[in-house]
């Protein structure tokens, strides 16, 4: 795997600038003016629409029964994994389909004062940043991976509830853009992970096609802020607890736990669980940041702090949050997807058959732990070079001569290679040990 850093090294120079430039229009295009029409928009706005409503009625009157429910699936498999599929390998669809953005857009028109209400609004306050998307993120993942009651219908249509009262408040407040940079955790992980897809819209060109990850190659983007460094960061460690908590080494964790005290009740063990998450994020920044204190030493020092370096590769890291993200949800999408075939036709869990589907049943051997296996190590592997290769194009932007920037990108490299062989053991230890004699990894 290190040897993805001499090989970009010696021969990623030629092409880079042409890469990131290349652009071909949709938006003069027979799919492109299908994606942008007002009616294709009008029906992905409804969709967005329907499906939070439903999230909130299923929850609030279907049943309890998790499998027979349709608001986990539409919470965690649709909503969750699917926008983050579609965001990082097709395009951001989110900022249309967002029901809360919907919402109120809606109310704003009917109260005919959109414009006036806009002028009075306060600018966002400068010191919190993105800081509040964070929260919201550490939060989110608090909820996918420690919260007992994630798949409860109940307690999603109430947490949708809640979120809805807040996100609306806060629009009110400040107006949607910037409530929705600065605050929203869905906004902002769907937007970092479209940086790396083809389809995207740009000012002056509407809706283009472009490679993968020349997104992330432009030498116009706005630097990162060190919220946003925090954020990717985060991104990359929830994945990374989410896969940890099923290995060995967490049971032994919870083992030593158990044995300190072994009547630890229910609010103990979420606080470990609580504990372990944040003690993840913050093991990945503090790595993190003592790569970019090496880096800065190894390049000689100079006019750039830490915090420079810290800024200017983050982005570097999408690409490794992308393969992991693709690597641990593919298989939990493509068997638990397939609960929709039957949940549209009974939502709530009432015993109706409206499409006549529900009675389909759930097929887990649809991929084998073999194919699952090596579909994942491709993915994480193909991220890993991808970072690299960034990597290598930010040090030499960032530094002259280019025995600087190579030196500089040593330990950036490092840190990507012990990302990357951390998340291939975690995947791979659960694969491993419940696998079969006909499903052995070899």
């Amino acid at each position: 795997m290190t040897l993805t850093f001499v090989v970009v090294a010696t021969f990623a120079r030629a092409g880079t600038e042409r890469y990131a430039r290349a652009r071909w229009r949709l938006s003069d295009t027979f799919i492109g003016r299908v994606l942008t029409h007002s009616g294709t928009t009008a029906v992905l706005k409804l969709a967005g629409l329907a499906a939070l409503v439903l999230i909130v009625v299923a929850g609030l009157a279907g049943a309890r029964d998790p499998n027979r429910n349709i608001a986990p699936t539409l919470v965690w498999i649709v909503g969750w994994i699917g926008f983050s599929y579609a965001a990082m390998l097709v395009g951001n669809l989110w900022p249309i389909v967002n029901p809360w953005r919907t919402l109120y857009d809606f109310f704003s028109v009917l109260r005919g004062s959109g414009c006036n209400e806009f002028r009075t609004q306060p600018s966002w306050p400068r010191m919190l940043g993105a800081w509040p998307a964070l929260v919201g993120l550490l939060a989110l993942g608090w909820v996918e991976l420690v919260f007992p009651f994630r798949a409860t219908p109940l307690a999603l249509a109430w947490l949708a509830v809640g979120y809805s009262a807040i996100t609306w408040a806060g629009m009110a407040r400040y107006g949607p853009e910037p409530w929705l940079r600065h605050v929203d955790p869905f906004y902002r992980v769907f937007e970092i992970f479209s940086r790396f897809a083809p389809v995207a819209t740009e000012p002056g060109r509407g809706l283009v096609l472009r490679p993968y990850a020349a997104g992330l190659l432009e030498r116009n983007s706005p630097r990162s802020s060190p919220a946003e460094v925090a954020f990717i960061l985060a991104m990359l460690a929830l994945v990374m607890f989410d896969g940890f908590q099923g290995s060995k080494h967490w049971l032994a964790i919870e083992d030593a736990a158990h044995a300190i005290n072994p009547k630890l009740g229910d609010a103990g063990w979420l606080l470990l669980h609580t504990a372990g998450l944040l003690a993840m994020w913050l093991s990945f920044l503090v790595l993190y940041v003592a790569a970019c204190t090496l880096a800065r030493a190894a390049a000689g020092g100079g006019a750039n702090t830490t915090l420079d370096y810290a800024c200017a590769f983050a982005p570097t890291l999408i690409p490794i949050a992308v393969g992991y993200h693709f690597a641990h949800s593919f298989t939990n999408l493509l068997v638990q997807g397939q609960n929709l075939v039957f949940l549209v036709s009974d939502p709530l869990g009432l015993g109706w058959n409206l499409f006549g589907t529900r009675d389909a049943t759930v097929s887990s051997a649809i991929i084998n732990t073999k194919s699952a296996w090596y579909l994942a190590l491709g993915a994480i592997v193909t991220g890993h070079a991808i970072s690299v290769y960034l990597a290598h194009v930010v040090a030499e932007r960032l530094l002259e001569p280019r025995a600087r920037a190579l030196s500089a990108l040593f330990p950036i490299t490092l840190l990507m290679v012990l990302y990357t062989v951390l998340s291939l053991q975690i995947l791979a230890e659960p694969l491993v040990r419940y696998s079969g004699p006909q499903e052995t990894i070899i």
